[in-house]
C-alpha cells in the first residue's frame, strides 16, 4: 500500500505574491476594460489609453496601501523571548570585542627589540 505523500501548505509569501499580481492585472483590465467601452459608445480612441493608465497606477497604489506596510509584530511571549534573546548576544558581542581590544593594547610592543623567541636568525649555517 502507497502512502500519499501530503502537500506542505504554501508559504504567506506565496500568497502575497498572487495577491499583488491579481491586484495589478485586475485594475489594469478593469479600467482599460471600462476605457474601451467608452470609447465604443463615443466612438474616440482616447478613453482605452486613459483607462489603462489609470488603472495601472490605481493598482499601483492598491498594491502599496495593501502590502506596503510592514505587519504589527505581536508581542508573544516566544517573540519576546527572541528579543531578549538578541539582546544579550548583541551585549555579549560588544563585551567580547571590548576584551579583544583590551588585550591587543596589552600585546603592544614598547620600544626596544622584540623578545628573543620572537626574532629571525638572519645567518645561515
Amino acid at each position: 500500500m502507497k502512502i500519499r505523500v501530503k502537500p506542505s501548505p504554501g508559504s504567506k509569501g506565496v500568497d502575497q505574491g498572487w495577491a499583488v499580481l491579481s491586484t495589478l492585472i485586475s485594475g489594469f483590465a478593469v479600467f482599460g476594460g471600462i476605457g474601451w467601452l467608452l470609447d465604443q459608445w463615443w466612438g474616440t480612441r482616447l478613453m482605452t489609453p486613459l483607462g489603462l493608465l489609470v488603472g495601472m497606477s490605481l493598482g499601483i497604489y492598491a498594491v502599496v496601501m495593501q502590502f506596503g506596510r510592514p505587519e504589527a509584530v505581536e508581542r508573544t511571549p516566544t517573540t519576546a523571548r527572541t528579543v531578549d534573546t538578541g539582546i544579550a548576544l548583541r551585549a555579549a558581542k560588544a563585551a567580547n570585542r571590548a576584551r579583544a581590544a583590551q588585550a591587543r593594547q596589552a600585546s603592544i610592543p614598547t620600544d626596544g627589540p622584540p623578545p628573543a623567541d620572537t626574532r629571525r636568525e638572519t645567518e645561515c649555517l
